[in-house]
């Protein structure tokens, strides 16, 4: 909280000093906030670019801010990774706003300012995640497609740039990265990234064949699609705003896409570094875009590089001795399935609506199980009315006793979402409700080792206060965190439509899990607290009101 004043560097690439307040601190590192921008500009500096108080004091927009009862405890158990590079990805028109747009962390940075969650959280440097690192979730010409070269002149001059300013914007290189004859090209245009050919000794693409070959036949032989193939393709088509989207929704800038994408893999893999070690005890990351939604070689649904898959395959691998098996919990991450559908040391589990194949991304259902040494280890809890609600405490996790647990946190079902991309109005209380059990049960599993991921969530007042209200409960911030929610569940049953989902699940898991037999009448009501009352989709507008 000192006061002091920070070399910012502005849209225009010049540095200018701001009035800034020290947030944190790493090795030889500075995180400041600069008094007057929103939240989500703190940024990792050296400290040669950190000094006292000027006669000259130079404030944002905003202005002076108030931080005379800034406390920050000694003990914070949470994690928060963030880094200002992934709000550079944004489509080039400028002209309409995007679902998926820099917004989203703004929002959520302003609503965890606005109620005094930052203080308790430890901030974590980010990085970019290197090329071998993708590599072990995608495809060589997927990461290759979207990955720029190191000799990209853009990405050389920027990353120079930044450390001759004292800005730490750290490239992960590793021996790949100095390969004499690189896989990733330079990106000149989205032509470009959409003619990539197959690796025939990509021994990803090889497991992708013998993938698809089991998943055909698991189709033949149940006559339901696994995947939508009319949403399948990267085929090149105009947005709405005129510019080329990938795989028709996706935005792409040529300059600073990949950048934002590698940021935020590499940010998750140090976020789950520091979990690890034991330097924090559970995370948020708050990153972009998300990556759930994309497949070995395919990007889908605003993901470029899938996130989540990509800091599992790299803590298995770091720490073989601690870290034997994950849990991943999802809200229909068909890309995540689709990477682990075959991994038996990842436990898959997605609650999701599925609308019986209608709703995107189309797969995901009860009988998706898993295939090879993965088979029993992919779980779908799919839902396919509005009403249906999951509470059921899953068995199979306890029995597999997971040894870290990441979250796929989608906040589409939040309330003020559009039917098209949630329908579920779940409230900031029901987040952090559900926030709360998957905290207590990575506490009783796996030594509380817990990551909470940003996927979707598109509107930004219900998506900052659901993921604000998220970080509150990792936190365990003293008067704003949820003491229990056993009141909330034990004295309610599902509804029929839900008791129809959970039957038909555990009648496809049964074959690999040791589950409970379900009463007929198994049925609830929605918990109270969990409904939405006056939220801001039904809220009447302010001039009927007059």
């Amino acid at each position: 909280g000192d006061a002091v004043e920070a070399v910012k560097l502005t849209d225009d690439a010049a540095k200018q000093w701001y009035c800034a307040r020290v947030v944190d601190t790493e090795g030889s590192l500075v995180l400041v906030h600069y008094e007057g921008f929103p939240a989500d500009h703190a940024d990792w500096v050296s400290s040669t670019l950190v000094r006292h108080h000027e006669p000259k004091l130079l404030y944002g927009p905003r202005g002076k801010e108030d931080w005379k009862d800034f406390v920050q405890p000694e003990n914070r158990i949470t994690g928060l990774v963030h880094d200002r590079r992934m709000g550079l990805h944004t489509c080039p028109c400028s002209i309409i706003s995007h679902p998926e747009r820099p917004e989203r962390i703004t929002s959520i940075f302003d609503a965890l300012h606005h109620q005094r969650v930052l203080r308790y959280v430890r901030h974590i440097v980010a990085r970019e995640a290197s090329i071998s690192e993708l590599q072990h979730a995608h495809t060589k010409s997927h990461v290759c497609n979207y990955s720029p070269n190191d000799d990209d002149d853009f990405h050389n001059d920027q990353v120079d740039d930044e450390k001759e300013n004292g800005f730490h914007h750290h490239n992960n290189k590793d021996e790949d990265d100095d390969d004499p004859n690189p896989r990733a090209r330079k990106i000149t245009s989205i032509a470009a990234l959409l003619n990539k050919p197959e690796d025939d000794n990509d021994p990803i693409f090889k497991k992708k064949r013998i993938n698809d070959k089991q998943k055909k036949q698991q189709q033949q032989q149940q006559q339901k699609p696994m995947y939508n193939n009319k949403n399948d393709d990267n085929g090149q088509r105009k947005m709405v705003c005129g510019q080329i989207g990938i795989a028709g929704d996706t935005t792409f800038h040529p300059l600073h896409t990949s950048l934002s994408a590698r940021v935020a893999a590499g940010a998750l893999i140090n976020l789950t570094d520091a979990i690890v070690d034991g330097r924090i005890r559970n995370g948020f990351a708050a990153i972009r875009p998300p990556g759930h939604h994309a497949e070995q070689d395919k990007v889908m649904g605003y993901c470029y590089f899938n996130n989540v898959a990509v800091a599992t395959q790299a803590v298995l691998e770091k720490y073989p001795s601690k870290i034997r098996k994950v849990l991943i919990l999802d809200c229909h991450g068909n890309g995540t399935q689709q990477i682990f559908y075959d991994n038996p040391n990842v436990l898959y589990i997605s609650i999701h609506r599925w609308d019986q194949a209608r709703f995107y991304p189309f797969s995901g259902a009860p009988n998706e199980c898993g295939c090879a040494a993965g088979l029993g280890r992919n779980v779908n809890i799919a839902l396919s009315t509005f009403n249906e609600k999951p509470s059921k405490k899953i068995t199979t996790i306890e029995q597999w006793i997971p040894l870290y647990i990441y979250v796929s946190a989608g906040f589409d079902a939040a309330e003020g979402h559009s039917p098209h991309l949630g329908g579920y109005q779940v409230t900031p209380r029901g987040y952090a409700l559900m926030t709360k059990m998957v905290k207590e049960l990575a506490e009783e599993l796996c030594d509380g080792r817990l990551a909470l991921v940003l996927e979707g969530g598109y509107e930004l007042e219900p998506l900052a206060n659901s993921a604000a209200a998220s970080v509150i409960q990792l936190s365990d911030i003293p008067d704003q965190s949820i003491p229990s929610f056993q009141g909330t569940l034990t004295s309610i049953k599902p509804n029929r439509g839900a008791s129809a989902s959970f039957h038909q699940v555990m009648e496809c898991q049964r074959a690999f899990w040791d589950l409970p037999e379900l009463p007929t009448d198994y049925r609830f009501l929605l918990p109270q607290d969990w409904k939405t009352i006056n939220n801001i989709s039904s809220r009447i507008p302010r001039r009927q009101q007059q």
